[in-house]
This record gives structure tokens, sequence and C-alpha cells, in this order.
């Protein structure tokens, strides 16, 4: 790793002059280029990157990076410490909700009643037409924050379906279940650790995209295409993404 550091930081400090003795940004056909590869460098061309911030693996391989599990444990271990009467928690995996489907991980939820060691909880999203057994986080967002079936979509509590500018139908869907999951009172555990999967599996290669740079939608295939050409897990990819999407620059706040 200190042999890769020492080649990548010399590609830097002469601005991937290797590099750019045949290639050069204003050769570049944006057209040509897949839609990820094009995003990825107008980006680059507007904070002035250079080649060597993304293109480490052309000048030296780095060690395949890995996240200690360690890490994770210790997001799970503070569920401990999630108060009873906790009126909002968060999932830090997958959780079954047996017939009515599941609700993925960095999900907010809503407690409405706790009792022994469960919570009677309700989370909200939207429905799109045609896709019902979808829940979104947001109107035309298409951040997952459940999958349901047949019992699960006949539980919503639902609004009317409205169309979006492209055309798309939306509406409101809320759905009421029962759960004895760990939960965290507050995301910033999971964002914490989201920021080092960042570190781990994105900075290693290519300089650290600021979550707010794309919108929720744009993030799901970015995240996907770079989480293709890692080891990084299903959870911790789901994790990231989440991370990513909650913090796109067409959330509120962001």
């Amino acid at each position: 790793m200190e042999m890769a550091e020492a080649v990548w930081a010399q590609l830097r400090a002469n601005d991937s002059a290797t590099c750019r003795s045949c290639h050069s940004f204003d050769a570049m056909d944006s057209y040509e280029q897949s839609e990820d590869a094009a995003k990825m460098h107008e980006y680059g061309i507007a904070n002035n990157q250079t080649c060597i911030d993304c293109h480490k693996g052309v000048a030296h391989f780095a060690p395949e990076p890995e996240l200690d599990s360690e890490a994770y444990n210790r997001v799970v271990a503070q569920t401990e410490g999630t108060a009873d009467d906790a009126s909002t928690v968060y999932s830090v995996a997958k959780i079954d909700l047996d017939e009515l489907g599941s609700i993925n991980p960095a999900v907010e939820m809503t407690v409405k009643s706790t009792q022994d060691n469960a919570r009677n909880i309700e989370i909200s999203g939207y429905q799109m037409k045609g896709a019902e057994q979808v829940l979104y986080m947001g109107r035309g967002q298409r951040n997952i924050i459940a999958m349901l079936s047949d019992a699960g979509q006949q539980a919503l509590t639902v609004g009317e379906f409205e169309a979006d500018e492209y055309g798309n139908e939306w509406r409101t869907a809320t759905l009421a279940a029962v759960i004895k999951a760990p939960v965290l009172g507050s995301p910033e555990p999971l964002w914490s650790y989201a920021e080092e999967l960042d570190n781990v599996y994105c900075a290693t290669c290519h300089a650290k995209i600021p979550a707010n740079h794309f919108t929720v939608n744009a993030w799901g295939p970015v995240a996907k295409g770079m989480g293709d050409r890692t080891d990084i897990s299903a959870l911790d990819l789901e994790i990231l993404t989440k991370f990513f999407q909650n913090h796109a620059k067409d959330v509120a706040g962001h």
C-alpha cells in the first residue's frame, strides 16, 4: 500500500502528466461514454480533479480494501442503549415482517407503542402505480425503504394517486407492523459507519464525492456500479447507498 500511495502522490503532484500525454478532458466525447463515466468525468472537471484521483488502478493496484466486521458490530451494540420509549427508531439491518414483507436497513420508523420487547411501528413512504410492492422514501425518489407482500399491500393506509411531471403516479402509503429487531434511536451511528465504508471502499480508488453532489435517484445506480468493483457486502452497500440517498442534493436540508 505504501508503494501504491507513493506512485499516486507523484502523479497527483504532476497533474497526471503520464495520462495527459495521451488523454485530455477536451478530447473526451461524453456521448460515447457510459452514463456513470460521463457523470464522474463531469464531476472531475468541475472540481479540478486530476486523472489519478479516480483511475488509481491504472498506475498501481492497491490491496483489496476491507472494513473489519467489528465496525458494524459496534453499531449493533449501540442498539442496546435505545430507550424503550424512543418515539423514532432506525433499522440496522433488514427487518423481516413475516407475511407483510420486509423493511430495509437505515429506515426511519415511528413508534406508536411498546409492549415487552416488541415495538408497534409505522413506516411512511410512497407507492408508484404499477410497482405497488415497493415502498419508496419520497414521491419520485427511488430510495426503497420496504418491500411488501400482497398481504403487506393490503395492510397499507394510502392516499390518492397523483401524477408527477413525468406521468408516473404516486400516492402516500403507511404501514403498521410489530418488530422485535434491534434498532437505533438515532441514525448517526449508521451514518458514521457509512462514512467509514466510503473511506475504505470508495476513497481508496478515487476522490470522495460529497453525498449532496448527486440526486437520490442518481445515487442508486452510481453506488451499485462502484460497489460491483469491490467486495463490499450487500448489507454494507445498502447502508452506504442509504447514506448517500438520505444526504442527496434533492433531500431537504442537504
